[in-house]
């Protein structure tokens, strides 16, 4: 039986992450050679009922060249009166996020983004998926230049 993948259910889960796998995988159209896997560790800090960072520190390993650390923090955000959770990323500190995208509740079991993030000539869009214990995020970015796709798996 399914259970409803609602906003409480959500948040419950994200707080309970612990790391993050990834595998990166560039379209023949894409310039960017952006192909891989990464690992690594999160660390949830809870700054308030509706907030919450990820703390993601890992290895990455591309299919060429050299494995690199990596290092970042998302802010996972409750938006109680639209029913959806908005994502951004810290890499320039908390006070200058870069806003990624809202996902809102698609079906019992999917959260899609409300609109695509643009950045430049980029279209980021996400689903999110929940299957058993494991939240799964998937990206993709559409552009002139780019056809690439991330999928994150949290547990």
């Amino acid at each position: 039986m399914e259970i409803a993948f609602d906003l409480e259910t959500v948040w419950k889960r994200l707080s309970r992450v612990n790391s993050l796998v990834f595998k990166a995988t560039a379209g023949t159209t894409s310039n960017s050679g952006w192909n891989g896997e990464g690992r690594g560790s999160v660390v949830v800090e809870s700054v308030d009922s509706d907030t919450m960072l990820f703390h993601e520190d890992g290895m990455w390993k591309p299919e060429t060249g050299k494995d690199l650390t990596f290092k970042n923090v998302y802010r996972w955000k409750a938006l109680h009166e639209s029913h959806s959770l908005r994502l951004e990323h810290l890499r320039f500190g908390h006070n200058h996020p870069v806003y990624l995208f809202d996902l809102e509740q698609a079906d019992e079991v999917t959260w899609k983004s409300v609109e695509p993030h643009v950045c430049r000539d980029d279209l980021y869009t996400a689903i999110m998926k929940l299957d058993g214990e494991v939240l799964t995020l998937h990206w993709t970015i559409e552009g002139p230049a780019k056809n690439e796709s991330i999928h994150y798996s949290y547990q």
